[in-house]
């Protein structure tokens, strides 16, 4: 009976998925080296209090854009999905998948000007349980990335024109402060939703799509505060989770990123509470 016991327990820990570390990152940084024709060197010291301590920084000698193409091109099959910016394209970023896991890359000016573009490579941040706004260990950290990685369920939104300079790459906090509106915001009216409630949506591997999750998209961003434009995309992923988390809060509701029945009946009533736009990458 002991001899069984330890066999199952020796394979349960085989089967655990590890979450990557110095030695994926230092090896996720030559590879992108070798691939952009960069050199690997030390991260600027403006970065010393970002991130974790295994960070890795490339410097490159193309463009941000250019080197975003040429990963796109020689490591397409290891990206999660599709580039973001915040900054009107001035930087990029994604994750890359690594023998333990996916990392963080950002593609931003070099702010030393050593190279025409830096390669900033970091840790996800530590998982907490709860999905948040971007990929974590936790949803992440499978060698085999998620169904459909280019539909990562984002809800799509017309970015704001910016000037600002390119933020320093940091790890978001674990769970984004949400500010819940002032009760005396107009809740915007009732609206009938195009189709019945018939499952409840919520984020796993094999993402959900259809014509619900983009009615739940276009509510949310209904909600939204301030109001903008954009509309959904249709996929169940980390963004339409956490922004269902932050409407969850704003109404009174179990925060469980999870469209159940309640949720949805909420969202789609006069009652709805509209809700500062979350946080995310």
């Amino acid at each position: 009976m002991k001899r069984a016991a330890v066999l199952v327990l020796s394979l349960l820990a085989a089967t655990a998925v590890a979450a990557p570390g110095r030695a994926d990152l230092e090896a996720a940084a030559k590879q992108t080296a070798q691939t952009l024709g960069g050199v690997l060197r030390d991260c600027p010291a403006s970065f010393a209090a970002v991130g974790f301590p295994e960070k890795q920084c490339v410097g490159v000698g193309d463009t941000v854009e250019a080197a975003r193409v040429a990963l796109n091109a020689a490591l397409a099959d290891d990206l999660y999905g599709v580039w973001r910016s915040r900054d009107s394209q001035r930087s990029v970023y994604n994750w890359l998948k690594t023998a333990g896991g996916y990392v963080y890359l950002r593609l931003q000016p070099d702010p030393d000007g050593h190279a025409r573009t830096l390669l900033y490579l970091d840790l996800p941040p530590e998982p907490t349980g709860e999905p948040s706004g971007r990929p974590t260990t936790e949803t992440l950290s499978t060698k085999t990335p998620p169904t459909e990685a280019a539909h990562h369920g984002s809800v799509t939104l017309t970015p704001a024109a910016s000037n600002s300079p390119a933020p320093e790459p940091s790890v978001p906090p674990k769970d984004p402060p949400v500010q819940v509106p002032p009760a005396t915001s107009p809740a915007p009216a009732a609206v009938v939703a195009p189709v019945p409630f018939g499952r409840t949506l919520k984020l796993q591997d094999n993402r959900l799509n259809g014509p619900d999750v983009l009615a739940v998209q276009n509510r949310l961003i209904a909600l939204m505060l301030p109001a903008r434009p954009g509309q959904g995309d249709g996929w169940y992923g980390p963004v339409t989770t956490q922004t269902v988390r932050v409407f969850q809060r704003a109404n009174g509701l179990p925060v469980t990123g999870m469209v159940d029945r309640v949720t949805w009946e909420r969202l789609f009533s006069a009652a709805a509470q509209p809700f500062d736009a979350p946080t995310v990458p």
